[in-house]
């Protein structure tokens, strides 16, 4: 009896641990396009940011600006983009790895390297190894707007532009599908064109319920010329703050439509997997059961032949 009493408790804890994480699964699910949708609603006005910056660039040569200048790399800062919490399958391990291979890549050293964490989990993972930590901010809400990032670009842009660092790379996931998420790093600062161009196309999932709007972004580059005022100039130096807040901004979405996805299929795999226990402990129960039984009618049976 000890024994099915045992397993009988097993089986009430796993329904439960069923429970919470069918609940984690829902939760996240919303979550999830709640976070696509925030995206692709802000994607028209990171078109037209973009576009301006194009016909900028055809204006005025912007080739030896502070913030679009290449100059040989020897320091280089990361903002990664992590979450606050596990339960996410490996969604931060990829972060992580795909920061450190940009490091690799560019052949820089730890003490050569800073780190702004977004996120307490690449804030962790860097902390340990030994470096250089700028700042760590906790994750913000999912309804962020891009008035929130202006801190993290003015901390980018000063370092940046005061000669500490000679690169900066963003590193986030890109939300692909909902099974499908893509660690990516790309370099924020020198300011690119083709970068942000790549950025902002890669706001619409290849699959799912959004991918049809991928139909219509040759379309929306295509706009009549701009009359600058006061000056090209004037604007670009207003646009480029703008334009990396828009960028930080939309890599914070993309990560948060990631995790939420990718804790949504975890939780259903572990929901799968609780079933999956309940039943095998279930059918070790009913054969405990069944067992006792059968040996309390053995001594009952052998008790009356003894009688006779």
């Amino acid at each position: 009896m000890s024994s099915t009493r045992a397993i009988k408790g097993k089986i009430r804890s796993v329904q439960k641990t069923h429970q919470v994480t069918k609940a984690m699964e829902a939760v996240s699910g919303v979550k999830m396009r709640k976070a696509q949708i925030s995206a692709l609603v802000a994607r028209p006005y990171a078109m037209a940011a973009f576009r301006i910056l194009s016909r900028i660039t055809r204006s005025i040569d912007i080739a030896n600006h502070p913030l679009v200048a290449i100059r040989p790399v020897s320091r280089i800062l990361l903002v990664v983009i992590t979450s606050d919490k596990g339960l996410a399958g490996g969604l931060n391990g990829g972060v992580t790895k795909c920061a450190l291979n940009a490091i690799a890549d560019r052949f820089v050293s730890h003490e050569n390297t800073g780190i702004i964490a977004v996120g307490r989990k690449g804030e962790e993972f860097f902390a340990r190894r030994g470096y250089i930590l700028e700042k760590h901010i906790q994750t913000m809400k999912d309804e962020s707007t891009i008035g929130d990032f202006n801190g993290v670009v003015s901390l980018v842009t000063d370092l940046f532009t005061d000669g500490k660092y000679d690169e900066c790379v963003l590193v986030y996931t890109n939300f692909k599908s909902t099974f499908e998420q893509e660690p990516v790093s790309r370099i924020l600062l020198p300011l690119s064109v083709t970068g942000l161009s790549a950025m902002i196309k890669g706001i619409v999932p290849e699959k799912g319920a959004f991918a049809d709007a991928n139909a219509n972004i040759e379309k929306d580059e295509k706009s009549a010329d701009y009359l600058f005022e006061p000056s090209p100039e004037a604007v670009f130096e207003t646009l480029i703050p703008r334009l990396l807040a828009i960028e930080l901004h939309h890599a914070f979405l993309e990560a948060k439509a990631s995790e939420h996805s990718a804790r949504m299929v975890a939780m259903r795999n572990a929901s799968d997997k609780a079933e999956e226990v309940t039943f095998s402990l279930t059918r070790e129960y009913n054969k405990a059961r069944q067992s006792a039984i059968t040996r309390e009618m053995s001594e009952i049976i052998g008790g009356i032949e003894a009688m006779k």
